[in-house]
């Protein structure tokens, strides 16, 4: 990373409201409290200029300031990271691919999908107004042929077996991590072993989920193991398929023991919020860890692009418990 970008980098970086900030605002007494403490932020421009002030207006607010700092970090970067961080960025494409299939499923209008999507016409080669006009899930998939997202095809049958789209959001996060891990392989080794790490926290537990769900949900194993994210870390293959095949608590929470604070909440509980809360305290403190090695250059801009998608859950996690009287400090991600 040239000098000038990792200058601009570290400004970005004070733009991050600080824990202490973070757990003020939970402490709004109510949604207009929270917005005007933001008043100061880089979110203030846009908050005022709201008519009226509710959750769904401020979450559009903090996801548009999100996606402007990923542009930032990646009109700001050489051509090599650029590269890697256009691949990275299509996270918001799949989100957004995600909720299209799930609107298609749940019969939502155009309209209100519409609503819910993110503007990410900057770094997505996709036509989401078609897709989005599709009549069924399977046009969605017709319209994707031809796409790097083309082979969720494989998980058209799954779909219409199981009458679930879980195997059509799996394929696409499959789909994901492959572009990420090719565009990484361009990148410097020691940035790849920081990066890796990260990403390997995110799949992990995703895949931790996975084989958890005969146990928590019914599913039968032979699914279970098609839906599993062909990357493994800490957790290797053999021990989500011991795991998924003996549907046991004592099992998982050995095997998993790794990512036991993540595992705990689910199976004590069934306390799918915790649980994900926890991932993220994880991939914080791994974020954090990375931006004090100043000498490690890209994996910087990823670690603060993981620290402003934190932020932006815990704002988002604020707005909308504070304005249905809700406390939000349990569920903070510091």
């Amino acid at each position: 990373m040239p000098e000038y970008l990792a200058v601009r980098c570290h400004g970005l970086k004070t733009h991050l409201l600080p824990n202490q900030a973070i757990e003020a605002l939970a402490s709004s007494k109510n949604i207009k409290e929270f917005a005007d403490v933001l008043a100061s932020t880089d979110y203030g421009d846009k908050i005022r200029e709201l008519k009226e002030i509710d959750a769904y207006a401020l979450e559009e607010i903090f996801t548009n300031e999100l996606i402007k700092r990923y542009n930032y970090v990646i009109n700001a970067s050489s051509n090599a990271m650029q590269d890697f961080l256009k691949a990275y960025a299509k996270r918001f494409e799949v989100q957004s691919l995600t909720r299209i299939l799930r609107s298609k499923a749940f019969k939502t209008s155009r309209k209100d999908i519409k609503s819910f999507l993110p503007l990410i016409q900057s770094f997505s080669s996709l036509n989401l107004d078609k897709l989005i006009e599709a009549e069924s899930i399977e046009r969605v998939i017709e319209l994707l042929k031809g796409t790097p997202y083309s082979k969720i095809v494989k998980g058209l049958e799954l779909y219409q077996k199981y009458n679930s789209i879980l195997p059509l959001e799996i394929h696409l996060k499959k789909i994901y991590y492959e572009m990420v891990f090719e565009a990484l392989e361009m990148l410097p080794s020691e940035d790849q072993k920081e990066i890796r790490d990260l990403l390997g926290i995110e799949i992990d537990t995703a895949n931790c989920f996975t084989a958890l769900a005969p146990l928590l949900y019914g599913y039968a194993p032979e699914l279970t193991k098609q839906l599993l994210i062909p990357f493994f870390f800490k957790i290797p293959f053999s021990s989500l398929k011991e795991v998924i095949e003996s549907k046991s608590l004592h099992t998982a929470l050995t095997l998993f023991k790794s990512y036991e604070n993540f595992i705990k909440p689910l199976l004590e509980k069934g306390d799918e919020a915790l649980a994900e809360i926890n991932i993220l305290k994880l991939l914080k403190r791994k974020a954090e860890e990375i931006m004090l090695k100043f000498n490690i250059e890209f994996a910087y801009a990823i670690a603060y692009l993981t620290l402003c998608e934190i932020e932006w859950r815990n704002l988002i996690l604020i707005a909308f418990l504070t304005q249905q009287n809700l406390e939000a400090k349990q569920y903070l991600i510091i």
